[in-house]
């Protein structure tokens, strides 16, 4: 019995601190992770109901979100079928294992011990991805001899631009399980977290991914703001990649820095096209044409069906599927999705599923401030609640470009934030009414 509980221990820690780094190695491993999560659940769990049905609603509102998405795509089964050999039908419905995921991990965090021996190898192997960041940016090839691609850091990623969203995401993730594992001698493991904060901070700026950067510095800033034992820490890390980030720039150092001043040079020709906009009202002034027309197009796919939308991949395949262009539109921009949480879920759910999503931010968005306003009375606040809040909160925050929000990489990283702001959340409940 004894052995037993010390293989469900070991299980539990290797599910926990190897997931954040399974995104290395690839989108298969993180699904097969997930799954690992929901056999362990299925095998040890005995009340399920306990975790379904949270006090947030959170799990709640996302199971309605998903049942709004499959309602939608098989309302407008007849036509999406048209677009596409894809079977969408399937995709929307097996959407809510995510569902069940997240509660997998709130309930592995729930019987979990952790063992510190685990997070300091996952923060082993994130350093050695970082080196393999910095090793092509000043050499133009990683440690595997992969090259950068468009000139911007790809790392592990080979051709993909998500090196920047990648440490974006997974950095509050590690931040959470570092005040999760050490608890009371987090102060003694400063320097270790500063170490990690500064050359994730310098490498993001390095990698050319705006929208992953403008999250990060949201990120780093709530918490600045937020959690008060280590605004030292986050102030010295924006001193010292400061300081490096100068040095790199003023002796050119580096393979990508023209690619940089390409992205980042609002005078650039890549962002005078970039920048170009198909109206002159001043709220789209300086939003970029591209996302303008993937709103034009949701607006325009949303007019005969508002409530219910076209259903999942809707964007995707009724922009340019195999009929065509069924909504065309004056400035319109297809793609594979409207790069935004917010507008791909009225094109696959219409204002239903618009509501599901944007009730869960709201609910975030309240303890957000509620933690806020605790800041001005003399009561001790939980950083650990706080850090797996904000996390939450910049990872649904809507005014930014985003990624495929039905993607399992995504996902993956949002059934793990919720999961652990979830059991800390409940945690934090239970210590509270003792």
């Amino acid at each position: 019995m004894k052995n037993l509980n010390l293989d469900k221990q070991i299980l539990f820690n290797f599910l926990i601190f190897f997931f954040p780094i399974s995104f290395l190695v690839g989108r298969a491993i993180v699904e097969l992770l997930l799954f690992v999560f929901f056999v362990t659940t299925l095998f040890y769990c005995k009340k399920w109901k306990d975790y379904f049905f949270d006090k947030n609603y959170i799990t709640i509102l996302l199971s309605l979100y998903y049942l709004s998405v499959f309602f939608s795509t098989y309302i407008n089964i007849e036509i999406l079928g048209q677009t596409t050999d894809q079977n969408l039908l399937l995709k929307s419905l097996i959407n809510f294992r995510y569902v069940i995921y997240i509660v997998s991990i709130w309930f592995v965090f729930q019987e979990i011990k952790l063992d510190k021996r685990f997070f300091l190898i996952t923060i082993f192997v994130y350093l050695i991805f970082l080196v393999d960041g910095y090793f092509q940016f000043f050499t133009g090839e990683n440690l595997l001899g992969y090259n950068m691609a468009g000139g911007r850091i790809t790392s592990i990623f080979k051709d993909e631009y998500i090196f920047g969203s990648y440490i974006q995401k997974v950095i509050p993730i590690m931040i959470t399980l570092f005040f999760l594992t050490f608890k009371k001698n987090i102060t003694d493991k400063s320097i270790y977290f500063l170490l990690v904060l500064v050359l994730s901070t310098v490498i993001i700026l390095l990698s050319g991914d705006r929208a992953a950067i403008l999250l990060f510095s949201f990120f780093l800033a709530i918490s600045f703001i937020f959690i008060k034992s280590y605004r030292k820490v986050f102030l010295i890390n924006l001193l010292l990649s400061g300081v490096i980030l100068f040095s790199i720039v003023n002796f050119g150092v580096g393979k990508n820095l023209a690619a940089l001043d390409a992205r980042y040079n609002p005078s650039s020709k890549t962002n005078a096209h970039y920048k170009q906009t198909i109206t002159s009202h001043p709220i789209f002034k300086h939003i970029p044409r591209d996302y303008i027309g993937h709103f034009l197009v949701v607006k325009e796919m949303t007019k005969d069906n508002i409530y219910f939308g076209k259903g999942i991949k809707s964007f995707r395949f009724m922009c340019r599927g195999k009929l065509g262009n069924l909504y065309p539109v004056d400035g319109g921009v297809c793609s594979t999705h409207p790069h935004n949480y917010y507008l791909q879920s009225l094109s696959a759910a219409g204002l239903f599923g618009l509501f599901f999503l944007s009730s869960i931010f709201v609910l975030i968005s309240i303890k957000m401030l509620n933690i806020f306003f605790g800041l001005f009375k003399k009561e001790t606040q939980n950083e650990l609640m706080i850090v797996s809040t904000i996390t939450v909160f910049v990872y649904l925050w809507p005014l930014i470009p985003t990624g495929n929000f039905f993607s399992n990489w995504i996902a993956g990283f949002k059934c793990f934030a919720l999961g652990l702001f979830l059991f800390i959340n409940s945690k934090f409940n239970s210590e509270k009414n003792k």
